[in-house]
């Protein structure tokens, strides 16, 4: 039984195949291998930049996003969208920095259109290329654990999606992945990000843009 099944049979969903799925080993081999270029080539930049201070606290993360003047509420919106491949840059830092350069309300907008724009292409993502994908950016023992921990919710996956997706701790843009490969109606998918992602961002707009202005 392969990941596929094992997924479908413990959590009641029925999983879709993506385009990856259903295509022989030499494309997927060729999209690897353009994915590891762009994966890679994007990694190195933003990790240069952590070695280099800009993501190492708020503060430095804020001078960073200064430095682009006009551009900044862009970068950032686009930094928390990228986010969602890679664990360099926690959420918390770019809604404490928007806050503090763009005040309650500007950060707030930033950072919530960034980050549901990141949840939602990290969604289509998987339902158009499948378990190939989640296996480049997962482990697949990452997977199954996670995949076990879902079964217990198998009849109210929205419901849990949604309470999840409100936790600012909680692994979201796994979640968000893992919800590309099940038969979940996007436009429900959008609606459960649009209505659950913003309340952690407004309290950490709100808080942080009142200490910091």
């Amino acid at each position: 039984m392969d990941l596929a099944e094992e997924i479908e049979g413990d959590c009641g969903e029925q999983v879709k195949k993506g385009f990856l799925d259903t295509r022989g080993r030499a494309v997927r081999r060729v999209f690897a291998a353009l994915f590891l270029i762009v994966f890679v080539a994007l990694g190195v930049f933003l990790v240069y930049q952590y070695k280099a201070g800009s993501f190492r606290d708020a503060e430095s993360f804020k001078s960073y996003i200064n430095s682009f003047g006009y551009f900044g509420p862009l970068i950032l919106g686009v930094i928390q969208c990228v986010k969602v491949f890679y664990a360099v840059i926690p959420g918390l830092i770019g809604c404490i920095a928007g806050a503090s350069i763009f005040g309650a309300f500007g950060g707030f907008v930033c950072n919530y259109l960034g980050i549901c724009a990141g949840s939602i292409l990290a969604f289509l993502l998987s339902r158009k290329l499948g378990y190939a994908l989640m296996r480049m950016i997962f482990s697949e023992k990452k997977i199954k654990s996670y995949e076990r921990w879902m079964s217990r919710w198998t009849r109210h996956y929205p419901i849990f999606l949604w309470i999840a997706i409100c936790f600012p701790f909680s692994p979201d843009d796994f979640l968000c992945y893992f919800s590309g490969l099940t038969q979940m109606n996007f436009k429900k998918f959008v609606l459960i990000i649009l209505t659950a992602k913003p309340w952690a961002i407004l309290a950490y707009s709100l808080i942080f843009g009142d200490i910091l202005s």
